[in-house]
């Protein structure tokens, strides 16, 4: 159940089925004797269907692709997925009250049914097995582009229908965006069980040619149990003029930058504490309505978000349940001169999240 202003329309469905399989090899149309130094190299073929009815919307997610993983070191992993199809299919339009009275096309337009055909790269360092009990380090950072081949073809052979500026694929139009996004962190042990750790996130996307808007899902997001925990999921936003008028969490944008700081500690047994502090949000570069919820160097802090807050752990080696409550002092969703939370603090402006693993 979901909290939304219309009571007749309070209940959100969503079920869906996966399937794949997964190859001890490259599956390749040719002979593969030349990636014989590649260490466990593995193939997924996957299909999937997904559909969502949501209080202010109803939409179904179709998706195939082909992912080759493969390592070449004991701390190094790749992925490349050359084949990645999506299909998005806005079944009920989206209601005019979701979207509130937002001028912000950018936003309008990332709800449209849509054609994603295009390839990611992702990349993974992580030496923690080397250090069990030590200093470690942990990369990841991932690529993806989108439209690109279907563009060219598109351009070379054929014309935009009649009354539209925009090309199609199968009567749908196609979109074309380029995202990509870093995360490194460092854990330090300051002795025994106790250690300091830190996480620096950047993250961006950009569309073009065919699109004017990076789809719903490619966004960023923050709040929830892996990023800013003094806020629920997607309700930290770029301003107030940026957000969404509703109730529903929906707060999204095309650029997101977040540091995170964390210090573990034993408790009692398999009881571990933390305290914690997260600083970030999202925007919109290059493409937004208003210079509130726009990313501008000169003042992009003035419009972060700050908490603090305290968690539990629950360590039992081989997996990690976790709770944490997170409190928010700066909140940039609200006017200039309200945003110190500290001066008018309440428990709305707390969030309890509950996560398995670390966040970071």
């Amino acid at each position: 159940f979901m909290k939304a202003p219309d009571a007749r329309r309070k209940r959100a469905t969503e079920f869906g089925v996966t399937t794949g399989l997964t190859f001890p090899r490259f599956l390749v149309p040719w002979r593969t004797g030349r990636f014989r130094t590649v260490n466990q190299p593995k193939t997924k073929v996957e299909l999937s269907i997904n559909f969502q009815d949501r209080p202010y919307y109803a939409r179904t997610l179709s998706s195939a692709g082909i992912t080759y993983m493969w390592t070449n070191s004991r701390y190094s992993s790749f992925s490349l997925r050359p084949i990645d199809i999506n299909v998005v299919d806005m079944t009920r339009p989206v209601d005019p009250e979701f979207l509130g009275n937002t001028s912000n096309k950018y936003l309008i337009n990332s709800f449209k049914t849509q054609f994603i055909g295009g390839l990611s790269f992702g990349y993974g360092y992580n030496n923690q097995r080397k250090n069990l009990g030590g200093n470690a380090t942990n990369i990841r950072f991932n690529a993806e582009t989108a439209g690109n081949l279907i563009d060219a073809v598109e351009h070379a052979f054929f014309s935009p229908a009649k009354g539209k500026e925009q090309y199609t694929i199968f009567g749908i139009e196609y979109s074309q965006y380029f995202r990509t996004d870093l995360s490194v962190s460092r854990k330090i042990m300051l002795g025994g069980a106790t250690a300091l750790v830190g996480r620096l996130y950047g993250g961006v996307a950009m569309a073009y040619g065919n699109s004017s808007s990076v789809p719903f899902d490619r966004q960023f997001y923050c709040g929830g149990s892996n990023s800013m925990r003094g806020w629920a999921a997607r309700t930290l936003g770029p301003g107030i003029d940026g957000r969404i008028a509703s109730d529903y969490p929906s707060q999204l944008g095309n650029m997101r930058l977040e540091m995170n700081l964390e210090a573990r500690f034993p408790v009692w047994g398999f009881l571990h504490g933390a305290v914690f502090c997260d600083v970030g949000n999202i925007w919109f570069a290059g493409q937004g309505t208003t210079p509130e919820n726009q990313f501008q160097l000169r003042n992009f802090y003035k419009r972060v978000g700050l908490n603090t807050g305290i968690g539990a752990r629950l360590d039992f080696n081989f997996f990690i349940f976790r709770l944490d409550w997170g409190i928010q002092l700066h909140d940039p969703n609200v006017n200039p001169g309200e945003r110190w939370v500290i001066r008018n603090f309440s428990l709305k402006h707390t969030a309890l999240s509950f996560g398995v693993g670390y966040p970071f």
